[in-house]
């Protein structure tokens, strides 16, 4: 698949997509309580992650000496990186539980020499709803053709927020922000919008693209601009994807 290939939402069944985002939204729960207890931009706040479309992954801010924790798609990879080269022990979440996942994180958090005592689960927002305990297993495999659905709407959606956002320092990239209560991507663009793109949600279960005000609030709050992503055409939509977040003025 090209860069600028956008998958059809029509041509997938909706409930194995939904159930792959679950896995998804799921996991982005622990680098998130692992952002919120060790990042240098957590803090016990609403913790933020960040998009790597090189690795495709989602990942942590700098947790200190060059450190962070990221999960990798389509294959559902979790894995720590130290001075920008991965580390050993990577956990492939196939066939294991999230009392797995949070077993291995405190394993690793050992071995990093980092302090466990800080580890918190707790997070600012309803996760009741995600895989917890050690009654669910991650599959993967099960789902890899929605997980490179997925995949590719992030890559593209990251690919065009960033083109279109704010223009960074000089030799700087364009940080497009992951938000772990709803798994949304977003990058801040001129005149106090936010550009961004969910996978699905109770405003409207296929994957789009809004514009909202300000940094407060939810993806497609009331009054927001939306693009649903059956109005993006498969091929070339990029373009249309950029006219909607340049705005009406563009």
């Amino acid at each position: 698949m090209t860069s600028d290939e956008w998958p059809a939402a029509a041509s997938q069944d909706p409930q194995r997509l939904e159930e792959a985002r679950h896995q998804v939204h799921s996991l982005v729960q622990w680098l998130a309580r692992i952002e919120r207890s060790y990042g240098s931009k957590g803090n016990g706040a609403m913790p933020t992650l960040e998009w790597r479309d090189a690795r495709n992954a989602i990942t942590t801010h700098p947790l200190g000496r060059d450190l962070e924790l990221e999960l990798r798609l389509p294959e559902l990879v979790l894995q720590f990186r130290e001075g920008g080269e991965a580390v050993s022990h990577p956990l492939h979440v196939e066939e294991h539980s999230p009392a797995h996942v949070e077993a291995w994180l405190l394993v690793e958090l050992l071995h990093r020499g980092i302090d466990r005592e800080r580890f918190s689960k707790a997070l600012p927002y309803d996760v009741s709803g995600l895989m917890a305990g050690d009654a669910v297993e991650f599959s993967p495999e099960a789902y890899e053709n929605e997980l490179g659905v997925l995949t590719a709407w992030f890559s593209n959606a990251a690919a065009v927020i960033a083109r279109t956002g704010d223009k960074p320092q000089s030799g700087q990239q364009q940080t497009v922000t992951v938000r772990p209560d709803d798994l949304s991507l977003e990058a801040a663009a001129s005149g106090e919008r936010i550009l961004g793109f969910r996978t699905g949600g109770a405003e409207l279960p296929e994957p789009f693209f809004y514009i909202r005000r300000g940094q407060g609030g939810s993806a497609a709050s009331p009054g927001e601009s939306v693009l649903p992503i059956s109005q993006v055409p498969a091929r070339g939509g990029q373009d249309r994807v950029a006219q909607f977040l340049k705005g009406p003025d563009a």
